[in-house]
């Protein structure tokens, strides 16, 4: 059945692959940056820089999903971002179950790929590379994983001996742990996540997977909830009943 692109869509090529960007997407990825809480110009410049740093990540994760297909023989492929994420959709299924993980896995490793170039280019704008790409992976997880005083050193020091802008410090440091966090999150083994479809192939069930994504969601739903995080609550909550109707799908 014919459906009509919504109003305001960006459709373009890229690599021989057609890409559409629905205009709810920009909204949404306004509002996860602080869109409702806009008071200044400060806050203004963060939503800002958030929405073109999420749709960077986004495009690349899609783009690990489509280019990694055609190549292991999944066809033409198409890339459609909409609401909170992407989907990729090809003209087939691999013919094997490793061309199949090597797809579903070339998203997350996309993103990053992404996060550590943002971390080496950091590095080598400040003249210290190592210590750029090593706060790509540290830097979004303060006081859990800590940067050894050594690069937290060269960082301090090279940020004052070569200042960067704060805009550009700050969009470095927000596409950084968009990378990485959005990618920990795609890694759940959730369906319809990366993380439910590669163990779905690990188990070569997806019904097995998706009764460890009913586990794993309640767990997750359960930790938004003691957060006291609403927007945590309300993620959690929608993955978790797109992995029941998967659930269900499967066992009928």
């Amino acid at each position: 059945m014919y459906q009509e692109t919504p109003r305001g869509t960006l459709s373009f090529v890229l690599f021989g692959i057609p890409v559409s960007i629905h205009p709810v997407s920009w909204v949404m990825l306004a509002l996860i940056g602080g869109g409702l809480g806009i008071d200044n110009k400060d806050s203004l410049v963060q939503t800002l820089l958030f929405v073109a740093a999420g749709m960077v990540a986004l495009l690349a994760h899609e783009f690990g999903h489509a280019l990694v297909g055609r190549r292991v023989g999944a066809g033409a492929a198409a890339i459609t971002i909409a609401g909170l994420g992407g989907v990729t959709q090809h003209a087939y299924l691999p013919p094997t179950r490793g061309g199949y993980f090597a797809m579903v896995a070339a998203g997350p490793l996309a993103s990053l790929a992404l996060g550590l170039a943002a971390g080496l280019l950091f590095g080598l704008l400040i003249g210290h590379p190592f210590a750029g790409l090593l706060s790509a992976v540290l830097m979004p997880l303060p006081g859990i994983l800590p940067m050894p005083d050594i690069y937290l050193a060269a960082l301090a020091d090279g940020l004052h001996t070569h200042p960067l802008n704060p805009t550009l410090l700050r969009a470095f440091i927000i596409l950084m742990g968009i990378c990485f966090w959005w990618t920990v999150f795609n890694l759940f083994p959730i369906f319809p996540l990366d993380g439910g479809k590669l163990l779905g192939t690990l188990l070569h069930s997806d019904f097995k997977a998706c009764r460890a994504g009913l586990v794993f969601s309640a767990i997750l739903f359960i930790l938004a909830a003691l957060s006291g995080s609403i927007f945590n609550m309300m993620i959690t909550a929608w993955i978790a009943y797109i992995n029941f109707q998967y659930y269900r799908a499967l066992k009928s």
